[in-house]
């Protein structure tokens, strides 16, 4: 079985469906997952009568694990994403981070009979968020953000663009969500015995750079028993 135990009882039943051997609630493995996956998936739902259906958008977001019991996502985005209005009016959202995935061939088993499967990594988040607007606070979130994305060792530096920078506050609003409820699904294999599970996982190994990924995090989220 997988070792995700849960530490409390959570509020309500996020957004996902998980089987048993792949549900995981542990709140401290899910803010790794999502850090290394760093872009989620945004879904908000308009209100009102004769509203447009739900709105989704991808944003690179930075998660405060110790702010709130389950940690709290802050980004921003383009003012003319409608989804600021969404975020606005404080109704809850539904976040996404998917990790890498890869299908799986019968053969990479060694027992059987075997039947192809996919295996991949996500969690889901839900929270209220509330829109930051503060020049100074904003400032902070572009600068987090910038170190996000840079690669390790990289040069550049906010403060080299600061005059730009300043120019483009007035074009993105922040926000930030408390997370609610988290739950995630580590579907990496982990069920199976060790000796399948090592066929899996030497496969991918030498397999395209999505593979390569996907048993990598087979080695960081979803070991075998006794492995």
């Amino acid at each position: 079985m997988l070792e995700c135990p849960i530490p409390f009882v959570q509020p309500e039943m996020p957004a996902m469906y998980a089987p048993p051997d792949y549900a995981c609630d542990d709140s401290a493995r899910l803010h790794d997952l999502m850090a290394r996956v760093r872009l989620a998936t945004v879904v908000t739902l308009p209100g009102g009568a004769g509203s447009r259906p739900p709105v989704a958008c991808h944003l690179p977001l930075l998660l405060d694990r110790d702010r709130g019991p389950l940690g709290t996502l802050v980004g921003h985005l383009d003012r003319r994403n409608p989804q600021l209005a969404d975020l606005a009016a404080g109704r809850p959202v539904l976040v996404t981070f998917l990790g890498a995935d890869a299908g799986v061939s019968p053969d990479w088993y060694r027992t059987s009979p075997r039947v192809p499967t996919w295996l991949y990594t996500a969690a889901h988040a839900t929270g209220t968020p509330a829109v930051i607007e503060d020049p100074a606070a904003l400032r902070t979130i572009l600068d987090r953000s910038s170190a996000l994305a840079m690669p390790d060792g990289g040069a550049w530096r906010p403060g080299a663009v600061g005059g730009y920078i300043d120019r483009l506050l007035g074009a993105i609003a922040g926000f930030e969500i408390p997370i609610a409820t988290l739950r995630g699904q580590i579907r990496l294999g982990q069920h199976n015995g060790a000796e399948d599970w090592q066929g899996v996982h030497d496969a991918l190994s030498h397999g395209t750079l999505q593979q390569r990924r996907v048993a990598e995090d087979m080695a960081a989220f979803g070991r075998a028993p006794g492995g």
